[in-house]
């Protein structure tokens, strides 16, 4: 049976101790799980409480809890990326949506004039 599973079971997993480590680690052996970016993107926000390794943690954790698809697969790698090079966590996640998803992004956000996503500018022009 494959399960859903959220933040806390990654959490579970990926912090040195945690209560639910041990029931985490049983639900592993018991049912194919799965998740989704949502919950990467979490993770990304807790780390820093945590303070984990996230770049290697992401990837070793995507083996275990893999997202629905390939696609999405891309998507939390390439976010964790852009996260690693300054990103904030959900501008990360957008860029690496719009990258994946081989669209532009409409934003007033100046970051993702540094990376690999093409920015339409929100910003009003001098015509308006």
């Amino acid at each position: 049976m494959t399960v859903y599973v959220e933040t806390d079971f990654l959490l579970a997993l990926a912090k040195e101790t945690d209560w639910l480590q041990g029931s985490a680690e049983d639900a592993l052996a018991e049912y194919d799980v799965e998740t989704s970016p949502f919950s990467y993107l979490e993770l990304l926000l807790a780390r820093e409480r945590y303070e984990f390794d996230y770049v290697p943690l992401v990837a070793n954790l995507l083996e275990l809890v893999p997202v629905r698809d390939e696609e999405e697969q891309q998507v939390v790698l390439k976010a964790v990326n852009y996260y690693d090079e300054g990103m904030t966590p959900f501008d990360a996640f957008h860029a690496a949506t719009a990258e994946t998803r081989g669209m532009n992004v409409l934003s007033s956000e100046k970051d993702y004039e540094e990376i690999e996503v093409e920015r339409v500018s929100l910003e009003p022009t001098d015509e308006e």
